[in-house]
């Protein structure tokens, strides 16, 4: 027979930043506008961009909490994947998300930090989503009245 293992809970002081994470995924979103990719595609691989890519690189800690280093490799994706170069806003977007990831991976434990990025994740999949959906929804109305 197996020995029974005891699970210990504990108490947390962590709160969820809403605020930050809001921010981030603004952030990110506003990065992804200078983003057009040489092929189109409605998976959430393609919508999300470099951005998705972002975050699995600040989730493995690849370049530690050096916000330039993942501003530039992103850059360096973003060049390969889109027709349309970085702009310097678009630069500026990337730069303050990443330095939030930063901060937040500093302040909260792992397991928070895990799903903070997972919330970043999918707010910024639901707003290209929905910029996707508003823009079809306006293309199908304009046809209708032609």
């Amino acid at each position: 027979m197996r020995k029974l293992i005891v699970m210990e809970t504990r108490a947390t002081d962590e709160t969820w930043p809403t605020k930050k994470i809001e921010e981030t995924q603004s952030e990110l979103y506003a990065y992804l506008a200078d983003f057009v990719p040489e092929r189109w595609g409605y998976s959430k691989h393609a919508i999300m961009g470099p951005a998705g890519k972002l975050l699995g690189i600040v989730a493995a800690s690849k370049f530690g909490g050096n916000a330039d280093s993942y501003v530039g490799y992103i850059a360096n994706v973003h060049d390969q994947q889109s027709m349309k170069h970085l702009t310097l806003s678009g630069m500026e977007s990337l730069k303050s998300a990443v330095s939030n990831l930063i901060e937040l991976r500093k302040e909260m434990s792992e397991r928070a930090f895990l799903k903070i990025l997972s919330s970043v994740d999918y707010g910024v999949y639901y707003l290209k989503v929905k910029e996707i959906s508003e823009r079809s929804e306006a293309k199908k109305a304009g046809n209708e009245k032609a």
